[in-house]
């Protein structure tokens, strides 16, 4: 059976959002970085690295370099901060039915891309603590609103939209369906009889019988499928038919019965604003950044040279021998660093 790849979920949406540059300013005993008036101690980043250390695969992926990992962790602190503040500045706020329906829809293409058992336990595993998870998507859809409100002037003539729309239908409009495939018709028309009598006996039955390597394990689950992923017998049986029904199909690998389990779909008007936004995206970025940059250099944030510094054209936290800095004056926060408090000397054209 002919099947599209599954979608990959791009990987800046669990990784670290770093915004600012190497900058000017001291850094107090005990704080692990200053943003405006607020003071980020290193008891505070502490407890981020160590509730998400507490995750296996986040172990895993840190392996040995936990001061980079720290590094991650206090420019997701900082980002918090900088977002928050650009957010009150352009008068944008979203409520938690917006973040729930946020977490909602990643949740569901982290599973069907096959990257996890759920949201949670990816983004655990790419170091964000599920106590911690809440703040950094509630962060993601901030700055979602915030580039709305920079890109709104800007116009999208709505036969664009709508040509964007049926281009992408396959994405909006999907079953989610399971089968059992078998070589033969009399095979196929005993187990449509005995799922019709009893439908929870499919997965079993397609665990028993079904020739389908890929799914029969899954009670042969084939999940959300849009037009054009399926072959086109299997394709037309699934969209003809509602969600709860059994039928047969015979296509170029044999005989399917089929269970029509759901379907789900986004109507124009529900899918718009996310269209506008793909087609922005470029704009979006630009402004967005660009914006989050001035907030952030107005703030004023500075970073402990024990945990590096801010790079502006990588928008993260790195090492001092990335992007020196000789704005700290204070000592480490560790006693036993402080010997290490003097970042090198050598500077890099993306340090401001």
């Amino acid at each position: 059976m002919t099947r599209t790849p599954s979608l990959l979920l791009a990987a800046s949406v669990l990784s670290a959002f770093a915004l600012s540059g190497c900058g000017d300013g001291t850094v107090r005993t005990g704080a692990a970085a200053t943003i405006g008036n607020d003071r980020i101690t290193t008891t505070t980043l502490d407890g981020y690295v160590t509730r998400a250390l507490k995750d296996t695969a986040a172990q895993q992926k840190v392996g040995t370099d936990k001061a980079g990992f720290e590094r991650d962790v206090l420019g997701r602190i900082l980002q918090h901060d900088i977002v928050t503040t650009a957010a009150k500045q352009q008068g944008v706020t979203v409520d938690g039915a917006d973040v729930d329906a946020y977490v909602t829809n990643l949740d569901q293409r982290v599973v069907q891309s096959g990257q996890g058992a759920s949201l949670e336990a990816a983004a655990a595993g790419a170091g964000i603590a599920k106590q911690d998870q809440r703040q950094f998507f509630t962060d993601l859809v901030l700055k979602e609103a915030i580039a709305d409100k920079l890109t709104a002037s800007i116009d999208v003539p709505l036969k664009v939209l709508q040509d964007a729309y049926q281009q992408n239908i396959a994405t909006y409009d999907q079953v989610h369906s399971a089968h059992i495939l078998v070589a033969s018709k009399a095979l196929a028309d005993t187990i449509l009889k005995q799922v019709k009598a009893d439908p929870t006996t499919f997965a079993a039955l397609a665990a028993k019988y079904s020739t389908d390597t890929g799914s029969k394990a899954n009670g042969g689950d084939l999940g959300f499928q849009g037009k054009g992923a399926l072959v086109k017998e299997f394709e037309a049986a699934i969209f003809a038919n509602k969600p709860g029904s059994f039928v047969e199909v015979k296509t170029q690998f044999g005989y399917h019965v089929i269970h029509v389990i759901e379907r789900r779909t986004t109507t124009f008007a529900q899918a718009q604003r996310d269209l506008r936004r793909g087609l922005l995206q470029t704009q979006r970025d630009a402004k967005l950044s660009a914006y989050l940059q001035k907030v952030a250099k107005d703030l004023g944030v500075h970073v402990n040279p024990r945990f590096g510094v801010w790079d502006t054209v990588g928008q993260s936290v790195v090492a001092p021998a990335v992007c020196p800095s000789t704005a700290f004056s204070s000592p480490s926060p560790r006693a036993a660093d402080a010997a290490a408090a003097t970042p090198t000397p050598t500077a890099t054209p993306s340090c401001k």
